[in-house]
């Protein structure tokens, strides 16, 4: 069951405590209340969603607060941007699934993310950095765990067809259609400009680890059961094949500028933000909302541990 711990005794921590007793006391039959991570900024086409409570696809429509367990699809020409408490950006284009599988927030202290990707095109962009936000993307080949930057990716047939061009993967590599990840940081990353905090990011799979620190850097996870090739620049062929997936729902990038271009399109996004909470989430006393799971699993670099 989701928890909501509060940094005082009030009222509403009071009823949140009674409410969990009764649930116990009942055998837990009182289902979980779903635990929101976010508002849906933007929907174009054919975007739906399966709540954690229901059997039942629905179309996701502009504000809709979008919360722990949901599972996400979007049609052909479906494009989803949402935009999570913490400010962080999280964006799919058509032909996508997704799951939300873990959301922490506190705004003074940490936010861990967690989303399992089925297949399709995304780019993640953190927000309010805060001592410990971590955010982790599941493949069906590995996991992508993110500190502080922008990260594209593409899971599937696309992403196997663009790194077949690719001069550093070769011509011997075996690529599943269905599985294969390529994963492509987009900054900021030690030398950017603008004040900028610079990220990483850490793809892993089989038990190797490739640490992305650069814009420009990739990793290639080619199929189920395989190593990361990597870290390689991204081509500029192999970058603008990525775009061509990713547009128009994510502002096209270019050589030199597409750090302020992508934070200048995402800034009128963050207006919609003051729908997320009915509560500024900057006061201290708002409670930390946990949506994980109910192991000890948690947004990690990558290789198990949690991102230092």
């Amino acid at each position: 069951m989701a928890r909501f711990i509060s940094s005082h005794r009030s009222i509403r921590h009071h009823a949140l405590v009674a409410c969990a007793a009764l649930a116990l006391a009942s055998g837990g039959t009182l289902a979980a209340q779903p635990v929101e991570i976010g508002i849906a900024a933007t929907v174009r086409g054919d975007v739906d969603i399966r709540t954690s409570d229901s059997r039942k696809w629905r179309d996701i429509v502009r504000k809709q607060r979008i919360a722990w367990g949901d599972m996400i699809r979007t049609g052909s020409k479906g494009q989803l941007h949402i935009l999570l408490l913490d400010r962080s950006n999280f964006t799919i284009v058509p032909n996508t699934r997704i799951t939300i599988d873990r959301f922490v927030y506190n705004p003074e202290e940490s936010r861990s993310f967690v989303v399992r990707m089925i297949e399709g095109a995304f780019r993640f962009m953190s927000g309010r950095r805060t001592p410990n936000s971590t955010a982790r993307i599941d493949t069906p080949t590995g996991t992508i765990g993110i500190r502080g930057t922008i990260i594209d990716g593409i899971v599937g047939e696309e992403a196997a067809d663009i790194a077949e061009d690719e001069p550093f993967i070769g011509d011997d590599v075996d690529h599943d259609e269905d599985t294969a990840t390529l994963v492509v940081l987009r900054g900021p990353g030690a030398e950017t400009a603008g004040g900028l905090t610079p990220g990483l990011a850490n793809v892993t799979a089989a038990g190797r680890t490739v640490m992305l620190d650069q814009p420009g850097l990739a990793a290639y996870i080619p199929r189920l059961g395989a190593q990361p090739i990597g870290p390689f620049p991204i081509s500029t062929s192999g970058l603008s094949k990525l775009q061509d997936e990713l547009q128009p729902s994510v502002t096209r990038a270019n050589s030199g500028g597409f750090i302020g271009k992508v934070l200048a399109g995402l800034a009128a996004a963050a207006a919609v933000a003051i729908l997320l909470n009915n509560e500024d989430e900057d006061d201290p006393n708002n409670p930390i909302v946990d949506g994980g799971h109910t192991d000890d699993s948690t947004a990690d670099d990558g290789r198990g541990g949690q991102v230092e």
